[in-house]
């Protein structure tokens, strides 16, 4: 079977186990919405997203690090033995710096101690799908999502409808939950599969050599993940200081919605595109690797033309509909600029992986790090912050910016060049 062919069984495969859960998570938007009102709903999913951010400083680094070093350790019932042991050690370091933020910070200890669980059992799901991702176990992604995604909505829904008053501890209670049965259920599996299947001892791993090279490689990338949240974070909380809580909440419904659709059909490319990719370049398929992400690259353009027809035709109408979001012109472009900036970004990830095979993560650090530098530059210069307009723009930029550098990776060589004549 071609490169082609088999990314083609994985993409659908994890296409399965995306799309099912996309779109329970994207008929969830509108609910919580209308359940919570815009200004909670806001609130939530700002306290969502620094959970994803600390779950990516805590692991980030080591599930890419799997995904990049698993394909050729030949123990790989070991490598996963260990990878899961450093990220419980890991865990476990942030368990009291993160109840003690959160503590400080909103004067709740229980909301302290339910993020902290969340962010444990998060960055273990993490952990568990990539081990699976890089088996690839793609059918069994797909019961783990649906298990996860319809547990949390159940649980969610039931108990906001009850108790509504407790809102952010019902939401936290249930993600942690909906968590802990995906961690199961690929716990079990994939044990299953790497005690049938490895059966090559050869490898001379341990805890300390492990971790050094998960470090090493793997920590420039756990930032670069905590930069990226960055980039689809910031607009969200200059909206609520500067515009309100009630236009934030709308907002991030709209940006919800808008990048969990266009998830469905994209994300699977980069989650199916690394093993693959690690595989081929183990094996030296230069070429095989090049018509690969060529034909990706076509694909995703093409599908920011059909989308954006799509979007002015009917979907920005029926969006705004369903998400009882005002249907104004602001509103419109403010969509517009989210998809097409969702589709650059992701065209990025794609081009990024070659960085990712080279195992040059320091240098997709120092990109991402200027593309969201650029982008904080942009919100401080622009005059008007109180128009809608400008938080989604700046996400624009920043998702440009990094298709540049990583499209010309000589550019940032350059830059470096030029420090070092300075320096001289």
């Amino acid at each position: 079977m071609d490169l082609f062919s088999r990314f083609k069984k994985d993409y659908v495969n994890y296409l399965l186990s995306i799309i099912l859960p996309a779109i329970i998570a994207g008929l969830a938007v509108p609910v919580l919405k209308n359940i919570l009102g815009a200004e909670k709903y806001g609130e939530f999913a700002l306290y969502y997203n620094a959970v994803l951010i600390c779950a990516a400083i805590t692991t980030g680094w080591i599930t890419q690090s799997i995904y990049r070093f698993y394909p050729s350790t030949k123990d790989k019932s070991l490598f996963a033995k260990l990878s899961i042991s450093i990220s419980l050690r890991i865990q476990f370091l942030f368990f009291v710096p993160i109840i003690v933020v959160v503590w400080y910070l909103k004067n709740n200890l229980l909301l302290g101690v339910l993020i902290c669980f969340v962010v444990f059992m998060n960055s273990m799901q993490f952990v568990h799908i990539s081990i699976a991702q890089s088996s690839f176990l793609s059918k069994k992604t797909i019961y783990s999502e649906t298990i996860r995604s319809v547990s949390y909505i159940i649980i969610a829904i039931t108990f906001l409808l009850i108790y509504p008053e407790f809102y952010l501890y019902i939401l936290f209670i249930a993600i942690f939950i909906s968590y802990f049965l995906s961690v199961f259920y690929l716990r079990i599996h994939t044990r299953l599969h790497l005690l049938k299947n490895s059966k090559e001892k050869e490898d001379v791993l341990n805890y300390k050599m492990l971790i050094k090279k998960f470090s090493h490689y793997g920590f420039p990338l756990s930032m670069w993940i905590v930069f990226s949240y960055l980039l689809s974070y910031i607009d969200k909380l200059l909206i609520l200081q500067n515009l309100g809580a009630i236009p934030q909440g709308n907002y991030q419904s709209v940006f919800d919605l808008l990048y969990r659709g266009l998830t469905i059909l994209i994300s699977p490319v980069t989650i199916s595109l690394l093993p693959l990719l690690t595989q081929a370049y183990e094996k030296s398929e230069r070429n095989e690797m090049k018509r690969l992400m060529k034909r990706i690259i076509f694909f995703e353009i093409s599908g920011l033309i059909v989308s954006s027809i799509l979007y002015w035709l009917f979907g920005a109408s029926l969006l705004f509909k369903i998400l009882k979001v005002p249907d104004t012109e602001t509103y419109r472009l403010m969509g517009f600029i989210i998809l097409v900036g969702t589709f650059i970004w992701q065209m990025a990830i794609v081009i990024h992986q070659r960085f990712i095979l080279k195992l040059k993560s320091h240098l997709l650090l120092f990109m991402i790090a200027t593309a969201f530098s650029i982008q904080v530059v942009f919100y401080w210069l622009i005059a008007d912050l109180h128009n809608p307009l400008a938080y989604p723009f700046g996400y624009l930029i920043a998702s440009s910016i990094y298709l540049l550098l990583v499209s010309f990776s000589e550019l940032p060589m350059v830059f470096k060049s030029l420090i070092r004549r300075i320096n001289l």
